[in-house]
């Protein structure tokens, strides 16, 4: 579903843990990684600071009108504990000694201390935020009093003890780096505290609560340890799968007349801007090769036409096609070939794959793409997702219409039973992408540097097992409190809207609800509700300004204790009136609509559970809820799928309505493990 960056399995596969990750001699003194010009410290709370340095040694350690001193373990390891340092805007040094040796930590500001992990919507930096309406302000971000420390992805099955974390001031040329709901949050509660706010960032893409889980804590349940397990065991014997993976397809491939022996269609131009009509055909995306004729496997073109506006041309991007399932893929801008993706190490012909578009190809007016597909199998797609997901927002394209054109250069016989069980799995897998592998690697060297809480923006990739979220979440959580010996708050940011696997199917609903469960059920938990600025055809959503102002309410009310509303309407009780219902809510003052329509996002159902759209009047605290298809009404779901329609529900200040179902009938993640 998410994107995770390209790995390297072969070389990430055993993590050793070592000491110091950061590459200390034996002779050197340092302060651990986490620690870097530029940082910003937790106030008013007891300090660690440690490192390593000579087995033995005499450390001393200065730092705000402190001193404190202590002797190198044998293992090479020191620790020293400030008390707690009131905030200071002014930078300082932290300088430890040990002998002739000095190290030195610059412009240290003290203030609030912000982890902000997930996957691929926490790591969105400011940078994707170019070619947005949100774009400039990228040039006013001026901030010195906001620091980002982006942690360095480290798989490690092993838990590291080091890692070297880059610390930056917020300047408009750094700030691009920034992880992006950070940053709005950040902004928002520096100005409203006026304290120094430091965003240590652990997040990445496509990653599973359970890779930011510890497997100590992952072997507390059944189901989650068997995965941590045969995902572990999978990555030890990645290496020699994918060392003998080309040569065994390259055999299957040969064998069962699958071999790409000529391009044919780039031989007669099928991909330059131009190309004669005759002998495509019409398709939409994303497009079933059954459906096109492929009923077996065979070679296929797409070919689309892309209208650049006048202002992008000259703008390169990245094409994203997403997933693409063992198969092989060409892809061609104008002509001009881009690359093939499919037939090297580590993903080969299953992952996702992108290309680069350079600017100099990028003309205004009609460009054509063209894709060449090699599908060795049957039942396969190009690509899984609509093209407006392909990246041409980043030239402007908010959306994209999916029509295509289609052209088979050659088709590939039937496959008998032995054939098909022949073929050669493809070696999957990575260290991001393992159980326990990012607390390992990403989580546990951070430890135990105090924060003010955490900013957790995740779930889309755990999506398919939702049910199984409502006891994964909760578990990560605890885990990493109790590692850091205290109940620090966790502001979860709720899954916005997308369509997903579809706008009205509920996985993405269901990981809402896990969401709010865990927010209701865990002391110090809140929830930031998004489920209105989300966008139905692109899993990144833009809008990241009103994702950080709204997590920053969250955490200027429940945790700063200022009198801000962060909470929109919640779903409060249900009383079934003669054929309608009534649901009343909390948090409704100015109950509404933006456009003053009635809200299209309830659902009622009777005892046979099927659920239909209902008709829905506001009257003050309440939505009055009726359908002639529901006579006797004892169930309502609202905004309760992927992607739900407008309008929604608001209050006075702006907020959403929680997402929510008064049913407990099985959900469709239930099963799933």
């Amino acid at each position: 579903m998410m994107h995770p960056p390209k790995a390297i399995p072969f070389l990430l596969v055993l993590a050793m843990a070592l000491p110091w990750a950061c590459g200390r001699s034996s002779a050197a003194l340092n302060v651990a990684g986490v620690f870097g010009d530029h940082m910003v410290l937790q106030r008013d709370v007891p300090l660690p600071v440690w490192g390593a340095a000579d087995a033995g040694s005499r450390v001393i350690v200065r730092f705000a009108s402190q001193e404190k001193s202590t002797t190198a373990g044998a293992d090479g390891t020191w620790r020293v504990e400030f008390a707690p340092i009131a905030v200071s805007t002014r930078g300082q040094d932290l300088i430890a000694t040990a002998g002739s040796e000095t190290a030195v930590v610059r412009d240290v500001l003290v203030g609030d201390l912000w982890l902000c992990s997930g996957q691929s919507n926490m790591a969105f930096g400011m940078s994707g935020l170019k070619n947005t309406p949100y774009e400039n302000d990228i040039s006013k971000a001026d901030h010195p009093w906001i620091r980002h420390g982006a942690v360095p992805r480290n798989p490690s099955i092993e838990p590291r003890r080091d890692t070297r974390v880059d610390w930056q001031v917020c300047k408009p040329d750094k700030v691009v780096n920034f992880t992006a709901a950070g940053y709005y949050f950040a902004r928002e509660v520096q100005a409203r505290t006026g304290v120094p706010v430091g965003l240590l960032h652990a997040s990445w893409g496509g990653t599973s609560a359970e890779s930011w889980t510890s497997r100590e804590a992952l072997s507390t349940v059944p189901d989650f340890k068997k995965r941590a397990d045969d995902q572990i065991a999978n990555l030890e014997g990645l290496p020699e799968r994918i060392r003998t993976y080309p040569a065994a397809i390259a055999a299957w491939e040969k064998s069962n007349g699958r071999e790409d022996v000529e391009n044919l269609g780039e031989r007669e131009g099928w991909s330059a801007p131009g190309a004669a009509p005759e002998g495509w055909t019409e398709a939409s995306l994303p497009v079933a090769w059954k459906n096109v004729g492929l009923a077996h496997g065979g070679i296929v073109w797409i070919r689309k036409t892309i209208q650049v506006p006048d202002a992008s041309a000259g703008k390169g991007f990245r094409l994203d096609l997403g997933l693409i399932d063992e198969q092989y893929v060409t892809a061609y801008w104008n002509g001009r070939k881009l690359g093939e993706r499919g037939r090297t190490a580590p993903q080969f012909h299953y992952g996702y794959q992108n290309f680069d578009v350079p600017a100099s190809l990028v003309s205004a007016g009609e460009n054509t793409l063209a894709l060449r597909f090699v599908s060795n199998t049957p039942g396969k797609t190009a690509g899984n997702r609509e093209a407006a997901g392909w990246g041409f927002s980043a030239i402007g394209l908010k959306s994209i219409d999916n029509r295509c054109l289609v052209r088979i250069e050659r088709p590939f016989a039937a496959l008998d039973a032995k054939a098909l069980s022949s073929l050669p799995p493809v070696p999957k897998g990575d260290a991001a992408h393992t159980s326990c592998a990012l607390f390992g690697g990403m989580i546990h060297p951070l430890l135990p540097m105090p924060v003010k809480g955490c900013l957790w923006y995740q779930g889309e990739q755990d999506a398919g097992r939702a049910f199984a979220y409502r006891t994964l979440l909760p578990l990560m959580i605890r885990d990493w409190r109790s590692r850091w010996g205290r109940d620090f708050p966790f502001i979860l940011q709720q899954l916005p809207n997308w369509k997903s696997s579809g706008a009205t199917n509920t996985e993405w609903a269901e990981l809402r609800e896990a969401q709010d469960l865990t927010a209701r059920d865990l002391p110090g938990c809140h929830l930031s509700v998004g489920i209105d600025i989300g966008e139905s055809g692109d899993v990144h959503p833009k809008n990241k300004p009103e994702i950080g102002r709204r997590l920053a309410l969250v955490a200027l009310e429940k945790v700063y204790g200022l009198p801000v509303a962060s909470t929109g309407p919640r779903f409060a009780s249900l009383v079934n009136e003669a054929g309608t219902i009534r649901v009343r809510f909390t948090h409704a003052e100015g109950l509404a609509t933006p456009d003053g329509r009635p809200p299209a996002a309830f659902a009622i159902a009777g005892d046979d559970k099927r659920f239909e759209p209902a008709e829905a009047v506001i009257e003050g605290d309440s939505v009055i809820l009726r359908s002639p298809r529901v006579p006797r009404p004892v169930a309502v779901r609202y905004a309760f799928v992927n992607d739900p329609p407008q309008p929604l529900l608001f209050n006075r200040d702006g907020l959403p309505a929680m997402p929510f179902r008064t049913d407990d009938w099985p959900c469709s993640t239930e099963r799933r493990k």
